[in-house]
């Protein structure tokens, strides 16, 4: 059985003698359904999309560092506009992710622990390739390097300790 079939047929089972009317299964009361699950869920969906954004920024900044000069012009500025409200997902999933922590629900700690590991490696690198390299220069990519990956240091650090 599905996981959402006891959410549409939940007073169906329990009455067997009701028939299943077609205006029953109507779009209103699957749209209902999927508002009670979101609302029971919100939590474990917020941290599912919250990480999924998290990763995705972290791999476009990586990618646009390292290829700035072979990508469109517009791709770096994106990373750019994109740092502030990132810093506020990054701080908005680090307590979804403690909300569901404490809940049971996250299991292993291995991808939050990976995460400031990716940071603080990609600034070390980063920084050696600024300051050692003719090809990578202290531009705004930089700059917006750093502060994501002090900031994400930061507040990994601020999990840490709890």
């Amino acid at each position: 059985m599905a996981w959402w079939t006891h959410i549409i047929f939940r007073n169906h089972f329990e009455k067997p003698q009701r028939p299943l009317f077609r205006e029953e299964l109507s779009l209103g009361y699957l749209r209902n359904a999927i508002k009670e699950y979101i609302y029971e869920n919100i939590s474990e969906i917020l941290y599912f999309l919250f990480g999924l954004v998290t990763y995705l920024y972290l791999a476009i900044a990586i990618v646009v560092f390292f290829f700035e000069k072979s990508l469109p012009p517009l791709l770096p500025r994106v990373v750019e506009i994109f740092s502030e409200p990132y810093l506020g997902v990054l701080g908005v999933y680090v307590v979804v992710k403690e909300i569901e922590r404490r809940r049971g629900h996250v299991k292993t700690r291995a991808w939050g622990e990976l995460f400031g590991i990716i940071w603080f490696f990609f600034l070390v690198v980063a920084t050696l390739f600024t300051f050692y390299s003719d090809n990578y220069h202290a531009s705004e990519i930089y700059k917006t390097v750093v502060t994501n990956a002090l900031a994400a240091l930061i507040i990994r650090i601020g999990t840490m300790i709890r």
